[in-house]
């Protein structure tokens, strides 16, 4: 049996995923680690204007948003509020290089599902996905 989170959890087999990160080695981590959670649909936006874009563009629906906090042009909770107006059952977790107590009101105050603090690992990502679709599903 799989662990939830863990490479080859069934939970990631048809999984699309938003990622949403402007600095390029965070990038090429949160990449990796969904390559290794064998996640099969991710599309890359470098800041919150392009996501926004690329949601109301898109055709596709994404099952999960993963973003930075900190971005220009738009940042993640700026993204995360135009997030929960137009798609409100959207799982969505923030990424973030500090999770102080206002960071962490703030987001949860707008809706967000989860938050993981930057360096993070391949199971602890992985663990807070399959912990957000769970929960998802149940309600």
């Amino acid at each position: 049996m799989n662990t939830p989170g863990a490479p080859g959890d069934p939970a990631f087999a048809n999984l699309s995923v938003l990622l949403v990160e402007d600095d390029a080695f965070a990038l090429k981590i949160a990449q990796t680690v969904l390559k290794q959670l064998k996640v099969p649909y991710v599309n890359v936006a470098k800041d919150g204007a392009e996501a926004l874009d690329i949601l109301n563009s898109n055709a596709q629906r994404f099952d999960l948003i993963v973003s930075d906090w900190n971005m220009p042009e738009m940042s993640g909770l700026q993204l995360l509020k135009a997030v929960r107006m137009k798609w409100p059952d959207t799982p969505f977790i923030m990424l973030t290089g500090k999770a102080s107590p206002d960071f962490v009101v703030q987001a949860r105050d707008n809706g967000v599902d989860a938050y993981v603090v930057k360096p993070f690992s391949p199971s602890q990502l992985g663990q807070k996905i399959a912990a957000v679709l769970g929960a998802r599903a149940k309600k």
